[in-house]
């Protein structure tokens, strides 16, 4: 049994909490904005498809909440998951491309995946900063922003039997280095390919990308950046 959940383990952690869209992220600025954002992540024997809401404030602080689907090789059934993520953007530097940083922390709760008379449940959590600059010379209708992040993430998975009677957890934490290239149009629009990059064994890369739509009102450090 105990075997059963490290395997589950290592498949799910794999998938983080739905991804944040920030100018650090490698998508539009989400100051004083709201944004809709969808993105499909792979990686081996696990494929993940979800959706985020978010809104910033022009102070820097955001949050997100969002929701994915994911089919796992060999699992009977499809997991489900839905997260909250909150953070903070902060410009540093004088010079036209200054560099976005963003301290952010997740929370998600995940069902699945079940079997006959096996019930999962997974938590996980993750603490990271990432940065983003938009490259020098881009376009302003189409900005090139290189991102790059680094992550702690600690995942645990449960597992109850049909009568509800526990049948054993397991937990793990571990690092997670993430790089991205994101393409900006229009300020509002936003595609931006990734791959995350476990820093321990037993977790596989995953690559992902994302698109983003950003409307509302934009404070005007977005429409300086």
């Amino acid at each position: 049994m105990r075997r059963s959940l490290v395997v589950s383990l290592a498949l799910l952690a794999i998938v983080r909490a739905p991804a944040v869209a920030q100018t650090c992220m490698g998508l539009a600025s989400l100051s004083n904005a709201m944004q809709v954002a969808g993105h499909g992540d792979f990686a081996s024997g696990v494929k993940a498809f979800g959706g985020t809401l978010g809104y910033g404030m022009q102070s820097g602080l955001w949050g997100k909440v969002g929701a994915e689907t994911m089919s796992i090789d060999g699992a009977d059934s499809n997991p489900l998951r839905f997260g909250v993520q909150t953070g903070y953007e902060k410009q540093v530097g004088k010079s036209r491309n200054p560099i976005s940083i963003c301290p952010n922390a997740s929370f998600v709760l995940g069902n699945g995946p079940d079997a006959p008379n096996l019930n999962q449940s997974t938590q996980d959590i993750t603490f990271g900063v990432n940065f983003g600059t938009a490259l020098g010379g881009s376009n302003p209708r189409m900005k090139i922003v290189p991102t790059a992040g680094f992550s702690w993430a600690h995942s645990k998975i449960s597992a109850k039997d049909d009568a509800g009677t526990s049948l054993g957890s397991t937990s793990d934490s571990y690092a997670l280095a993430q790089l991205g290239l994101g393409l900006i149009m229009n300020q509002n629009i936003s595609i931006r390919p990734s791959v995350d990059l476990p820093l321990k064994s037993g977790y596989d890369t995953r690559f992902g990308v994302t698109l983003g739509y950003n409307f509302g009102s934009q404070g005007s450090a977005a429409r300086r950046h």
